[in-house]
C-alpha cells in the first residue's frame, strides 16, 4: 500500500512539475483563444458551403431544431436569420475568399503550438519566420481539411435515411481523422521533427479529445440550460471552458508522457 501510494505521489508531482516547468497553462490559454476565433470563422465556412450547395436543409432540419430548444427564442431567430442571410448570400466565387479565414485563425493555433512544442521538447526555435509561417499554413490547411471531415462524418450520421454502415463508421473514422491531424502537428510543428512513433504514440492520446467532446455534448443534451438571461451568459462561459480543456488535452497528448510516467512508476 505505502508503494502504490509513494508510486502516486511520485506520479502526482511529475504531472505538476511538467505543467509548471512547460507552462502548459499559460499556452494552453493562448490556444483555446485562437480555438474559439477559428470556430467561429469555421462556422461561417460551412455555412457557406451549404449555401452554394444549395443544402440548407441540413441546418433547417438537424443543426437548428437541435440548437432551438436550449436558447432563449429571441437569441435563437436572431442567429437563425443570420444564418440564412449567409446561406442565401453564399456563391462558389466567394469560398475561396470565406476559407482563408479559417486557414488564418488555424494557422494562429499552429503557431501556438509550435511554441508550445519546442517548450514542453525543450528545443531553442532556430527557424525565421519565413520558414515558420508557410509551415503554419501548410500545417493549417491539412489540420483544417481533416478536422472538417471528422465534424461532416459525425453530421452524416444524424441524416435522414443514412446507412448502417455510415451509423458504425462515424466515430472511427472522425477519431481517425483528428488523429491525424494530431500527428500532422507533432511530427512537423516542432523545431526538431519527431519520430514517427512518438506521434503515433501521441495520436492516441488525442481520443482524450474526442472523450471530452461526448462529455460536454452530454451535458448539453441532458442538463444544460440556455433559455435564461444567465444561462445566454453560461453559454460563452461553457464554450470557453470547453476550448480551454481541449486545448490541454491537447497540450499533455504533446507531452508524449507514458514513457515518464511508466519510469516513475516502475522507480
Amino acid at each position: 500500500m505505502d508503494t502504490r501510494w509513494r508510486s502516486f505521489k511520485k506520479l502526482v508531482g511529475l504531472w505538476v512539475d511538467l505543467f509548471d516547468r512547460h507552462s502548459i497553462l499559460t499556452y494552453a490559454s493562448a490556444i483555446a483563444l485562437r480555438m474559439f476565433i477559428a470556430a467561429v470563422a469555421c462556422t461561417l465556412f460551412g455555412l457557406g458551403i451549404l449555401g452554394a450547395t444549395h443544402e440548407r436543409r441540413l441546418w433547417q432540419d438537424t443543426i437548428g431544431p437541435q440548437i432551438k430548444p436550449k436558447v432563449l427564442p429571441a437569441v435563437f431567430d436572431g442567429g437563425d436569420q443570420t444564418v440564412h442571410k449567409v446561406l442565401s448570400s453564399s456563391t462558389a466565387g466567394l469560398l475561396p475568399l470565406a476559407a482563408a479565414l479559417p486557414v488564418w485563425e488555424v494557422s494562429g493555433i499552429i503557431r501556438a503550438s509550435i511554441g508550445a512544442l519546442d517548450e514542453i521538447y525543450e528545443t531553442p526555435e532556430e527557424r525565421p519566420w519565413w520558414v515558420r509561417f508557410p509551415l503554419s499554413f501548410g500545417l493549417a490547411v491539412l489540420v483544417l481539411a481533416a478536422t472538417l471531415g471528422a465534424i461532416a462524418a459525425i453530421w452524416a450520421g444524424h441524416a435522414p435515411g443514412s446507412h448502417l454502415a455510415l451509423l458504425i463508421l462515424r466515430w472511427p473514422v472522425a477519431i481517425a481523422l483528428v488523429a491525424v491531424a494530431f500527428q500532422l502537428i507533432v511530427r512537423w510543428a516542432p523545431a526538431k521533427h519527431r519520430p514517427y512513433r512518438w506521434a503515433s504514440f501521441g495520436s492516441a492520446l488525442v481520443v482524450g479529445w474526442i472523450g471530452e467532446t461526448l462529455i460536454f455534448g452530454w451535458y448539453v443534451r441532458s442538463f444544460a440550460d440556455f433559455r435564461t438571461p444567465v444561462g445566454s451568459l453560461e453559454m460563452f462561459i461553457f464554450l470557453a471552458t470547453y476550448f480551454y480543456d481541449a486545448a490541454i488535452v491537447l497540450l499533455v497528448a504533446m507531452q508524449e508522457l507514458l514513457p515518464l510516467v511508466t519510469g516513475v512508476i516502475r522507480g
